[in-house]
C-alpha cells in the first residue's frame, strides 16, 4: 500500500532537484541552523522526542530545519513515529497508517510495520484508519523530505498517526502505550509532535502564548500544556505534543531542549496576522551532547 504524495508542488517543490535545492536553502537561511548536517553515526541518540513544524517550506522550514539538525548531530533512530493533527478528515481518536511505504518526490520510506500494527491494536483510540491521511493532509508529509535529506538512505521507517482526539486524558494514556511498545519491541525511536503553534495573531500575542506552550513541552508538563491550548485554542495543532511527551517519559526522557522559534512574519514582515514555528527535543538521560 502506497501513500502517495499528496501536497508536492503546494508545500514544497514537486521536482526532486527543485526540492533538494529548497531543502539546502533550508539548512542554510539566516533563520535556520546555517549548515547542512552529516549525521552522527556515533551519536548518544538521546533525542527520542522532536518538535517541528509543519507549513510550507518557505515559511516553516527553517525551522524545521533546526529540529532535524539537532537529530542528525545526535545519532541515526531506527524509526520515526509521526503524530499530526487530522486537519481535514476526522477519523480514529488515533489514526494509524499500517501497512506499506510513503512516497516523496526523493523517494520513499518504508512503515515500521509490526510496530504500527502494535499500536492500532493497543486500544485508547488507537485503531488502523487510513481515511484522515488522504486528499490534502500534509503535517506528516512534509516532515518526510527532511528525514530523506538528512539521513539519506539510512533515513528511519515510519509510523504515522493522524490525531483527531482532544481529550487530555486520552491523549496522555495514548502517549503512554506509545511509549510500552517502544520499550516492547526494542525500537530505538523518535516521537515527531508534528504542529505549528499560533495561528492568525498579532505577532505580539503569538510570541507570548507561544512561549508559554513551548515552556510546557520543555519542562515535559502535558496537562499544563493542555490547560495552555484551552486558553489559547489557536494552538490547538500542538495537542499532538501531549502523547509525544508522555511517550517520551515512559522512553526515560528527563528534559527538553529549545532548539529555535519563528513566525510566518519572520519571512512576510506582515506581523499583523503571523504563524508561530517552534522546534524543541526530548532528551533521555546520558551525557549532554554539547559536552
Amino acid at each position: 500500500m502506497v501513500r502517495q504524495a499528496a501536497v508536492a508542488g503546494m508545500f514544497y517543490p514537486r521536482d526532486r532537484q527543485a526540492l533538494l535545492r529548497q531543502l539546502k536553502e533550508c539548512f542554510t537561511h539566516r533563520l535556520g541552523p546555517g549548515t547542512i548536517p552529516t549525521p552522527n553515526e556515533q551519536g548518544a541518540r538521546r533525542i527520542v522526542g522532536l518538535v517541528a513544524p509543519h507549513a510550507g517550506y518557505i515559511y516553516s522550514g527553517m525551522t524545521a530545519a533546526r529540529a532535524y539538525t539537532a537529530l542528525a548531530q545526535d545519532g541515526i533512530p531506527q524509526v520515526a513515529v509521526i503524530l499530526s493533527p487530522a486537519h481535514y478528515t476526522p477519523g480514529a481518536p488515533l489514526a494509524v497508517w499500517t501497512k506499506g511505504r510513503w512516497e516523496t518526490p526523493l523517494g520513499s520510506l518504508p512503515v515500521d510495520e509490526e510496530f504500527a500494527q502494535a499500536l492500532a491494536t493497543a486500544g485508547n483510540g488507537f485503531a488502523e484508519d487510513f481515511s484522515p491521511h488522504i486528499e490534502r493532509e500534509h503535517a506528516i508529509e512534509v516532515q518526510l523530505p527532511f528525514l530523506q535529506f538528512v539521513f539519506g538512505d539510512r533515513a528511519p521507517a515510519i509510523v504515522p498517526i493522524a490525531v483527531s482526539s482532544s481529550h487530555l486524558g486520552q491523549l496522555r494514556e495514548a502517549g503512554e502505550l506509545m511509549g510500552e511498545v517502544v520499550k516492547r519491541l526494542g525500537r530505538d525511536a523518535v516521537i515527531i509532535a508534528s504542529c505549528d503553534f499560533t495561528h492568525y495573531e498579532p505577532q505580539t500575542l503569538a510570541e507570548v502564548h507561544d512561549r508559554e506552550a513551548i515552556r510546557c513541552i520543555l519542562d515535559l508538563d502535558s496537562e499544563l500544556l493542555w490547560r495552555t491550548i484551552q486558553r489559547y485554542p489557536t494552538q490547538s495543532d500542538v495537542l499532538v505534543a501531549i502523547p509525544m511527551i508522555e511517550a517520551c517519559k515512559r522512553m526515560g526522557a528527563t528534559k527538553g531542549e529549545f532548539l529555535g522559534y519563528s513566525t510566518s512574519g519572520s519571512v512576510t514582515g506582515d506581523l499583523l496576522e503571523v504563524v508561530g514555528y517552534a522546534a524543541a527535543a526530548i532528551l533521555r538521560e546520558g551525557t549532554d551532547r554539547r559536552d
